[in-house]
């Protein structure tokens, strides 16, 4: 019997369940989807270090980056010989980055298999720099991906049926919470989650119709937010504050020059008189 959740694995353990389930015809569908989708996003964005958390080692979502700086984070399993971009062995919770240093991030369903998304998400925040972009990819709940995990049963695979699919609506507001703005959303897969062809080409019209309008009922999602600058707004003090700080406002005023007074002053040869200032 299969584990029924993936969140009981070790690194290793999840890390190879990873990579197996890419290299299956499902799992294939999707990476080269989302490939292309972030490709899409990289070519609008800008920054000199560009990070991914999370997929295959030998087959990166930001290959294609023309950032000078990339590097690759995942959890451990058979590295490649040959890579697009230095990999780094480390857990999604605990990047070893300085904080803002960060230009570009992409979670490539980082939270859908973290036993702790919420630190996942903090960690992500921390490391970016101030105007850095977050591009987030995870399984869509609204979805027949979705539909087909409900389904699921202790015998299917462990991914990604047994994985979290979470709602973009509910990453969003833990974005707003996190001081990460969102900017928009992007779906791609439409097919049904189906390995023989024969099934797939009688709704192959509807994909592409579905594909064509962005419908928000793909099986993954990918949303991209931006890190806002810190604002520190001073607060209104306190009556018994005003009170306080009475005395250390009215000081002495020292050194001010003093308004001129002007007196009329009689001539001793009876001439008018004039005005004069002291």
């Amino acid at each position: 019997m299969a584990v029924q959740s993936v969140f009981r694995l070790g690194l290793q353990e999840k890390q190879r369940a990873w990579d197996r389930w890419i290299a299956g015809r499902l799992g294939h569908r999707i990476q080269v989807e989302e490939r292309r989708v972030a490709r899409r996003e990289l070519r609008r964005l800008f920054g000199q270090v560009v990070v991914q958390v999370g997929g295959t080692a030998g087959f990166p979502l930001i290959a294609d980056s023309l950032a000078p700086v990339r590097f690759h984070v995942v959890f451990g399993g058979d590295l490649p010989r040959v890579s697009h971009c230095p990999v780094i062995i480390a857990e999604d919770n605990l990047l070893p980055f300085p904080t803002d240093s960060v230009d570009i991030l992409v979670l490539q369903h980082s939270l859908d298999i973290s036993a702790h998304p919420h630190q996942v998400l903090r960690e992500a925040e921390r490391v970016l720099r101030p105007g850095g972009r977050l591009l987030l990819f995870g399984f869509n709940p609204a979805s027949s991906w979705g539909v087909r995990r409900m389904l699921s049963t202790p015998l299917d695979s462990l991914l990604p049926w047994h994985a979290r699919f979470m709602r973009r609506s509910q990453i969003e507001d833990w974005c707003r919470l996190l001081n990460l703005a969102p900017e928009l959303s992007r779906y791609a897969v439409y097919s049904l989650p189906i390995a023989k062809k024969g099934i797939r080409k009688l709704f192959k019209n509807l994909e592409h119709r579905m594909a064509r309008n962005e419908w928000p009922v793909g099986a993954v999602y990918c949303l991209r937010a931006k890190k806002e600058r810190n604002a520190y707004i001073p607060g209104k003090p306190s009556p018994l504050g005003r009170l306080a700080s009475v005395g250390k406002t009215l000081k002495p005023a020292v050194g001010m020059r003093r308004k001129p007074v002007l007196r009329v002053v009689p001539k001793q040869d009876g001439a008018q008189t004039d005005l004069k200032g002291v």
